[in-house]
């Protein structure tokens, strides 16, 4: 595990993932559940973020259990003894999946955003990354800005709060990524999905 930190916020990147995440099955039943996507964020001629519901890629599971349990550990001192985190889903009970796949082609980029309703913490894990298919940045401030190199394989946790963009995708291939969002559980009554 790797740690950066900006503007006091720290950062946690690591290629260290279970032994049943399978990428190649998520990638695998994502691209053969196409009909089933649901979008938001339509920003430069591109739907930023494609959801499926768990029951249509169950390969997912292992990773967001993965994912929860690291960040847990990561994240340890920003809860209360009696809170733990979750990452809401449909089979959890929960109206809105809080993770979701982004698609980069060509010339395609992510605008500078950041996760701040209500989650406390954020992540993203590379599916599929070419070659010059551009890296991620956090930004604070004006002039200060953190590049986190990625690779397929990479996780990288951060405090949902923290703004964050990629740039141009300048290969001819896509970039897929799965994004996730965590949040306090119990969840408060204003975050109730």
């Amino acid at each position: 595990m790797k740690k950066a930190t900006i503007a006091g916020h720290s950062i946690y990147s690591t290629n260290e993932i279970d032994k049943d995440v399978n990428i190649d099955q998520i990638l695998i039943e994502f691209q053969k559940n196409s009909e089933k996507y649901s979008y938001t964020h339509y920003i430069n001629d591109r739907w930023e973020n494609i959801y499926l519901s768990p029951q249509d890629i169950p390969s997912i599971l292992p990773f967001l259990s993965f994912a929860l349990s690291k960040a847990l550990e990561l994240f340890r001192g920003m809860l209360n003894p009696h809170q733990t985190l979750i990452i809401p889903h449909e089979l959890l009970g929960y109206d809105k999946n809080e993770f979701w796949f982004n698609v980069a082609s060509n010339m395609q980029s992510t605008r500078m955003h950041n996760h701040i309703k209500e989650a406390v913490v954020s992540g993203v894990f590379y599916l599929q990354v070419p070659k010059n298919s551009a890296n991620l940045f956090f930004k604070s401030g004006k002039n200060n800005e953190l590049e986190m190199e990625v690779e397929a394989g990479k996780i990288i946790y951060f405090p949902s709060e923290l703004d964050h963009y990629i740039p141009e995708n300048k290969s001819s291939d896509m970039r897929i990524s799965l994004s996730f969002n965590l949040y306090k559980f119990p969840l408060s009554e204003s975050v109730m999905l």
